[in-house]
C-alpha cells in the first residue's frame, strides 16, 4: 500500500487516521474529497448538499466535467476524519466508481514515535 500526502487545508479541522510508511506528493492532478466526521462532505473545498450516493454522484460528474481533457488520468484523494464511519467513506468510494474515477486515495498523517531521541 502506497501512502501520499498532500497540502491540507487548515481551514477544516479533520483529524486525519495515522499510517506508517513514506509519504511523497504526487505531480498528477486530483480531486480532493474530504469526509467530516459529522458524515458530511465537501469536493474541492465545496460542501455537498445532498449526501446521498446519488447526490455525491453528480457532484462528482460535474467536478469531473470541468476537467474533462484529465479524465482517464484524474485522481481522487479522500481525506476522511479518523472519525468518520467506514460507510462515509465507502459512499464516496462507490460515487467515485459510479462516474468512472478508478484512482483513489486516502490521506493519512504520519505516526509520531515518542520515546526517540
Amino acid at each position: 500500500m502506497v501512502s501520499t500526502s498532500f497540502v491540507q487545508n487548515q481551514a477544516l479541522n479533520v483529524e486525519l487516521p495515522q499510517a506508517n510508511g513514506d509519504a511523497q506528493p504526487s505531480q498528477d492532478l486530483y480531486i480532493e474529497i474530504v469526509v467530516l466526521k459529522n458524515g458530511r462532505y465537501e469536493i474541492e473545498g465545496r460542501d455537498v448538499a445532498d449526501i446521498s450516493l446519488q447526490g455525491l454522484a453528480k457532484t462528482l460528474q460535474t467536478v469531473v466535467k470541468k476537467k474533462p481533457a484529465l479524465r482517464s488520468s484524474l485522481a481522487v484523494v479522500i481525506s476522511a476524519d479518523a472519525s468518520a464511519t467506514h460507510q462515509s467513506v465507502v459512499r464516496v468510494m462507490d460515487a467515485c466508481a459510479q462516474v468512472g474515477l478508478t484512482q483513489i486515495s486516502l490521506a493519512t498523517q504520519p505516526i509520531l514515535e515518542t520515546g526517540k531521541e
